[in-house]
């Protein structure tokens, strides 16, 4: 579909942008290069379940005639070389028959013979015409010389899918070493600010405002030091994080050409049966194309008749032969058809064994993500664990943990209440 005139291509440029590259419309030239440069691509954002309609775009599942190929052999196709062969069988059977008779019997029944002989052969002849024997023959060629390019598209996502796994696992050991560096500097940090709150209490006891206040400043900056410092190693691990996303993506991709792939590897195997079907056309064939030849030398059965039978005799051997070359032909013309649909089943055959290399890795590549987003998962929780065990023990030490909820300072001996009621 094109896209409509009064649709604004530059405020839509990323909507449409989405729906070319999943095939849902058709963009001419000028309006490609206008698309592109309205793209914003920071903002260009695709679901998974869009990914995979990019990647079943990739691989094109139509005829010339637009109809989707899965639907060709469905919808009579096959049926019709079933129809189309059991014809040509027969034909190419009873002229055999009839050539055999026609040898047997007088000049006038073996004219009449070969004449039936002349149309079968004739008939033969059509049913073995490409299109006619299998309608779908011609698009299994242009399937057949595109599948070169089709397998290179496939290899493509698959060494893609490859070079994930093993970014995932650079990916893993990055993120550990990065966890574990902005975890001690966490747990440093915590540590500086527990000394200096421990010294800060010390002056409050003294009740030295100033030195107090030096060290709230202290502390304040040794917070925003930290958060600084924190803040890159941080922002390199949400980006790990990221990427996450962006292998599922590729995963739902490459999972969009399988399909596609699958269904152009389908209709190019779906040959096999149609060539073995013209084998035995083109063999039963050529055997009454031999049979129909060898009618030239016929007996003369009624004497009495010589002179008529001779000429009916002459002109049925003339028919035979004629419908022996027809046969002939007609072998010919379903070898070839037979060989065409053979070099389909050979590249649907090969076609497959890309398609299961790339399903390998498409299982491969998922297992990898799932257990990459594991790995951040249980880094992150036992970062926040010693995190928090840190600051709970600074806490406790300084007065401001658990311990110290009663207001008493922790470890700190509660001080005397004074007394109540009356006193003596």
């Amino acid at each position: 579909n094109n896209i409509p005139k009064a649709v604004p291509i530059k405020s839509n440029a990323n909507a449409i942008r989405k729906d070319a590259d999943q095939g849902n419309c058709e963009l001419t030239t000028a309006q490609e290069k206008m698309v592109d440069g309205n793209v914003d691509y920071d903002t260009l954002d695709y679901s998974d379940e869009e990914m995979e309609k990019v990647g079943e775009n990739q691989i094109d599942t139509e005829g010339e005639d637009g109809e989707e190929l899965e639907n060709k052999d469905g919808k009579g196709g096959a049926v019709a070389a079933v129809a189309a062969a059991s014809n040509a069988i027969a034909g190419a059977a009873t002229a055999i028959i009839l050539s055999a008779m026609g040898k047997t019997f007088d000049g006038f029944t073996s004219l009449g013979l070969s004449g039936v002989a002349l149309g079968l052969g004739a008939t033969n002849l059509a049913l073995s015409l490409p299109n006619v024997f299998d309608s779908n023959l011609g698009e299994r060629e242009n399937q057949t010389n595109n599948a070169a390019n089709n397998n290179t598209i496939i290899q493509n996502y698959t060494d893609t899918l490859s070079s994930d796994m093993e970014m995932m696992l650079e990916d893993s050991k990055m993120y550990s070493e990065l966890s574990a560096g902005l975890t001690q500097a966490q747990v440093d940090t915590i540590t500086q600010i527990g000394a200096l709150e421990a010294e800060m209490q010390v002056y409050q006891s003294q009740g030295n405002t100033a030195k107090v206040a030096e060290l709230k400043a202290q502390i304040e900056a040794l917070k925003q030091g930290s958060e600084e410092e924190n803040k890159g190693p941080q922002e390199e691990m949400d980006g790990l994080k990221e990427n996450i996303e962006t292998y599922t993506g590729n995963n739902a991709e490459a999972s969009g050409v399988k399909a596609s792939g699958d269904t152009v590897s389908a209709f190019l195997k779906e040959g096999d049966s149609m060539k073995k079907m013209a084998i035995a056309c083109g063999s039963l064939q050529a055997v009454a194309a031999l049979a129909c030849a060898s009618t030239i030398v016929f007996p003369k059965i009624w004497a009495a008749f010589a002179p008529v039978d001779g000429v009916a005799a002459t002109i049925a051997t003339v028919m035979f032969v004629a419908a022996g070359l027809s046969f002939s032909t007609a072998s010919g013309m379903m070898f070839k058809n037979a060989d065409k649909e053979g070099a389909a089943v050979d590249a649907g055959d090969e076609m497959a064994g890309y398609l299961a290399s790339l399903q390998e890795n498409i299982d491969g590549q998922a297992g990898f993500t799932e257990t990459t987003s594991g790995v951040y998962t249980e880094t992150d929780e036992a970062a926040t664990e010693t995190v928090t065990e840190n600051q709970d023990a600074a806490n406790e030490a300084n007065g401001n943990g658990p311990q110290g909820a009663n207001g008493n300072g922790g470890n700190k001996p509660k001080p005397e209440e004074p007394p109540t009621g009356n006193v003596a």
